[in-house]
């Protein structure tokens, strides 16, 4: 009897940590629109439109980044897409160039041979974090625009959602 507990409490915990990962939880769509609305308008406040390349970087959800990505193009702005590449094992924990070397490439001096061009990164790189808490009823945005946070709160009621406060920013 008690190895049949124990083999169902261990079945039991593997099944919760074997959880699919979502696309996102559809019970917030229309608070997701209402957020990156304004996070659309409160990113046209800070940096204009037509003069700002943005490197959108998508994390989970990625059907928030690619509302948020539609609203800042219609805004006006340049925007190239990229995936958040997840780090796991020791990539976590050690540095990528632990030694501090530097090595770089043999310059080509054959005229025959083309120069390989480097990916433009003219854009400032801008990540976004979004959280939906179903139990307070509270939803909150934070967006990472080069080195500059921007953030802002949501209460949630009856399927509606309004701002907790101002948006705040720090350079």
């Amino acid at each position: 009897m008690r190895a049949l507990l124990i083999t169902l409490l261990c079945a039991s915990l593997g099944a919760c940590a074997l959880q699919p990962i979502s696309e996102g939880d559809k019970r917030y769509a229309s608070h997701d629109e209402k957020i990156a609305s304004d996070t659309a308008n409160q990113l046209a406040r800070l940096y204009p439109p037509a003069r700002t390349q943005f490197n959108m970087v998508f994390s989970a959800p990625t059907s928030f980044g690619t509302l948020l990505a539609k609203k800042l193009r219609a805004k006006g702005y340049a925007l190239s897409e990229s995936r958040a590449v997840e780090k796991g094992g020791l990539a976590m924990i050690l540095p990528q160039d632990t030694f501090g070397a530097s090595f770089s490439s043999k310059p080509a001096t054959d005229d025959k041979t083309p120069a390989q061009s480097q990916p433009d990164k003219t854009g400032i790189e801008l990540h976004y974090a979004i959280d939906h808490s179903p139990a307070a009823g509270f939803s909150r945005i934070t967006v990472k625009i080069g080195h500059a946070l921007l953030a802002r709160a949501y209460i949630g009621d009856n399927g509606t959602i309004a701002p907790a406060g101002a948006w705040t920013f720090k350079e």
